[in-house]
Order: C-alpha cells, then structure tokens, then sequence
C-alpha cells in the first residue's frame, strides 16, 4: 500500500467513525453483518481458548467483545494502520494490546497461534490485490496454527463502486501455492462473501 493510499483508507474510516461513533457501521459493517462474519471467523478453531491470536485490521477491537460475549478467553492483540481506531480500542479494552501497525512497512518481531483479518481489504484501492498477498505471505510466517481471511466475492453481480472484490478461487489458489496445502473455503454463510482458512497441518482439531 503506497502512502497515498494509506491516507485514503485511513480517512474513510476516520469519517465514517465521526460520523457513527462506536457502533459496527464505523467500520464499514451492519450490526448483523459483522456478527455473522465473525461467527464464521470462530471455524478457524473449536477451541480458541487460552490461545495467542492477532486480529490484524482490528479496527476498533469489536472482534475482542465478541470473544468475550462468548466467554472465549484469549491473549489477544489488534493492529490497525488507524490511529483514531487503536486509541478508541485500548480506551475500551485496557486489559488488551493494540497497536498502531502497517504489515507492509513495520516489523513483526512475534509469532501467534491464530491470525484473523476481517473485511481488512474491501475497500478499493491501487495495487490492492498485490498488497493483500504481500500482507498474508507475511502474516502466516508469524502464524503457527491457522489463518482465516475473508473478502468480497468477485460472483457478486452487484457491486458498489467503491467496494473490492476477490474471486475466491484465485485466492485459494494463491494460499496453496505460496502459504500452505491445507486450505479450506467457506461460500455459503454471506451471500458472495468468503472466508478462507490457511492451516499449518491437516486439520483434526
């Protein structure tokens, strides 16, 4: 992601956080939306319990409250390139680590069990598809259980404009040859929305 970009995304959000405060629509999500979403993110693992996971693209840290809704306690972190997102998070969860951070220029010095992104790449921009593989090939080097990632599908016949689209198939594809064979896709919880988990063994869990 150029920097010119990265101000883009950084003031949709910024905005879109004025103008809804904290709710789910601040960060581009219906209240159903992101719980559905979310739920699908929780098949990456039926026990995720005691486990390190990053939530990268936190936003500002609802995946977290959903955790703790579902009395699923994990040493979890948020990273998020918004700073006005981060700051509104640990004003919330004290009890977390959130962290102002772009994959593609900072350093990532830990590993975690489990590293989730969700809805991190639906807003358009230059060279996206290209920062998306960058920002996984980077992230599942720091991961040592699984991956999952969800996108927009690229089936959908009705797209907005400002809106970025994948083609599912093109990103298993992708997670086969450079992250690991054992990928799994989900198709069917969202209409033409996808989740994808990478693992790092066969999944018997």
């Amino acid at each position: 992601m150029d920097e010119l970009s990265k101000e883009y995304v950084i003031s949709f959000f910024d905005k879109a956080l004025q103008m809804h405060g904290d709710r789910p629509e601040a960060v581009r999500w219906t209240p159903g939306g992101q719980k559905v979403r979310y739920e699908c993110l929780l098949d990456i693992d039926n026990n995720m319990n005691g486990s390190k996971i990053l939530d990268y693209g936190c936003g500002k840290g609802d995946f977290y409250q959903f955790l703790k809704e579902r009395n699923i306690s994990v040493r979890y972190t948020g990273f998020d390139i918004n700073e006005q997102l981060i700051s509104l998070a640990k004003d919330k969860f004290p009890e977390c680590r959130f962290k102002v951070f772009d994959i593609e220029k900072d350093i990532l010095k830990e590993d975690f069990d489990y590293i989730l992104l969700c809805g991190v790449f639906n807003l358009k921009f230059e060279d996206l598809e290209k920062s998306i593989k960058n920002t996984l090939t980077n992230l599942f080097s720091h991961c040592h259980i699984a991956l999952a990632f969800n996108a927009l599908s690229a089936h959908d016949p009705n797209k907005a404009f400002e809106l970025h689209y994948l083609y599912p198939e093109a990103m298993v594809e992708f997670a086969i040859k450079n992250l690991s064979p054992f990928v799994t896709l989900i198709h069917d919880r969202v209409p033409y929305d996808f989740t994808m988990f990478v693992r790092r063994e066969i999944n018997d869990r």
